[in-house]
């Protein structure tokens, strides 16, 4: 008898709640029933978990079937890192009377979000805001602007003395737009890109991120459409073909447009054994009428022409270029590239030859080449190359996961233009030659730690002539030598 009631009881209040009383109305049933004995002591607080744990699910249902599909199925993404960096660069007057060297200790944060909707089975959506990664200064006194290089905010305000800046004294820093755009893949071969995006040139780089000819940080603007074939059990050929918009003038036959066609394969040679390589074709339009150097008037800057007194060569367009104490300076080549780029590894190489606690996952090599023939004699310095290798894990994840790369990097003077070279290396400077070395290591899920060193130097300096082509000695404050960078990040991501 008492059991039928216990029964009777249950379906009573499992009708009740789906009439969606309120918790308290429940409990006051069940107390009723517990005081007239028709229930212990135990089964009246058996009954009330119950009926807790069924009117949550029944708010979350209620709750997700309220919510559009494109909301509920919003990805959130994020990433944080912490620096601390030390840069010391020898700098010498043409005169030697500043020589010296500079150095700068600081702090530093980068703080990413992304939001990512999968809004139907073809189509999805990704926008990104970041910190705002402007000002500051390059060790030799001239003003950086990399907004396309950078979310590092510094502590103290990036050393930027504007009043459109943060300039210390615990300012805010300012939030930018990093990226926004959509992707839409008709089938599992073709992917259209369009928007600011992330960019989907491939370039070999470290397990932190780490590129040479194309700082990791840039997200291009334009367009993009790829296409991957799997063509057997190991080789995939895959294309991206790409549109991306440098300057918008104002005027159509002016503007700044960037090409580049890449074609390349990967896959496995055997169980082991991968790789990954490519060939680019970068094309750039009107860049030697309009688009001026970010420092115009630094010795190791690209070869820049210039408008003005001191100059009798090539002019730049009216009203264009980037003007540096009174001279207009603009690049004086095309900069329609060819680049090579290849990867090769082998996973698990050493398989049980080593002690299990000096195990290496993985180890490889990778390199790239690139060569500007628009730049048509010798002396202009129109290659650019890098050679590393990399050995541990393919990804951080945890404690016990790690990586170790090295590499040695040139870019002549006229290789690339000088607003694209990963940041890191001489701030960006092309006519550089040095070397990288980068150590990560895992300590906990999501959390890593990496240690970077960079030592460069001026790769080739030159003697200014008499057309002021590179810049006089009234433009040029200072000359720079050997430059080490010092990097301990601390690295945190959902």
């Amino acid at each position: 008898m008492k059991r039928n009631a216990l029964l009777l009881t249950m379906t009573i209040i499992f009708a009740w709640q789906g009439f969606s009383f309120a918790d308290s109305s429940v409990d006051e049933l069940i107390q009723k029933l517990e005081d007239k004995g028709i229930l212990n002591h135990q089964e009246a607080a058996q009954l009330k978990d119950k009926a807790s744990t069924k009117e949550q699910d029944s708010e979350q249902k209620t709750f997700k079937t309220l919510l559009p599909d494109w909301i509920s199925g919003i990805k959130l993404t994020g990433d944080m890192r912490l620096r601390y960096q030390q840069q010391e660069r020898d700098v010498h007057n043409f005169s030697a009377t500043n020589a010296g060297n500079w150095d700068h200790d600081r702090g530093r944060v980068r703080a990413r979000l992304n939001f990512e909707d999968q809004i139907n089975d073809k189509f999805k959506f990704i926008f990104g805001i970041g910190t705002d990664g402007t000002g500051g200064n390059d060790g030799s006194g001239h003003s950086m602007y990399n907004f396309s290089r950078s979310n590092n905010y510094s502590f103290g305000g990036n050393g930027a003395n504007t009043t459109s800046q943060p300039t210390g004294n615990f300012a805010k820093d300012f939030i930018v737009l990093n990226k926004a755009y959509g992707e839409y893949k008709p089938n599992a071969d073709w992917k259209f890109i369009v928007g600011k995006m992330d960019n989907p040139i491939w370039e070999p780089s470290s397990v932190s991120g780490e590129k040479f000819l194309w700082d990791p940080n840039i997200t291009p603007e334009g367009g993009a459409v790829q296409y991957e074939k799997k063509i057997n059990d190991h080789i995939t050929a895959f294309t991206t073909n790409s549109v991306f918009v440098l300057d918008d003038t104002g005027h159509s036959v002016l503007d700044t447009w960037m090409y580049d066609d890449q074609v390349g394969i990967k896959g496995n040679v055997t169980d082991k054994a991968y790789y990954k390589i490519a060939g680019t074709w970068q094309d750039i339009t009107n860049q030697k009428h309009i688009i001026g150097g970010q420092r115009g008037n630094d010795l190791t800057n690209t070869t820049l022409v210039q408008t003005g007194s001191s100059a009798t060569s090539t002019k730049c367009a009216p009203g264009y270029g980037t003007t540096l104490n009174g001279i207009t300076n603009c690049y004086e080549y095309s900069y329609n590239a060819i680049v090579a780029a290849a990867d090769f590894g082998l996973n698990d190489p050493f398989g049980e030859m080593l002690p299990s606690f000096v195990y290496i996952p993985q180890i490889g090599v990778r390199g790239e080449y690139i060569q500007n023939p628009d730049s048509h004699i010798a002396s202009d310095q129109n290659k650019g190359w890098e050679m590393g290798g990399y050995m541990g894990n393919p990804a951080l994840n945890g404690w016990g996961t790690w990586q170790v790369s090295a590499d040695y990097r040139v870019l002549e003077r006229n290789a690339e233009m000088d607003i694209f070279p990963d940041f890191d290396q001489y701030t960006g400077d092309t006519n550089i030659a040095g070397v990288r070395t980068e150590l990560d290591i895992g300590l906990m899920k999501n959390v890593w730690m990496d240690f970077n060193f960079f030592s460069f130097h001026v790769y080739k300096p030159f003697v200014n002539n008499a057309l002021g082509e590179y810049g006089g000695n009234s433009q040029i404050t200072n000359a720079k030598g050997n430059e080490y960078l010092y990097q301990v990040d601390l690295n945190m991501k959902f």
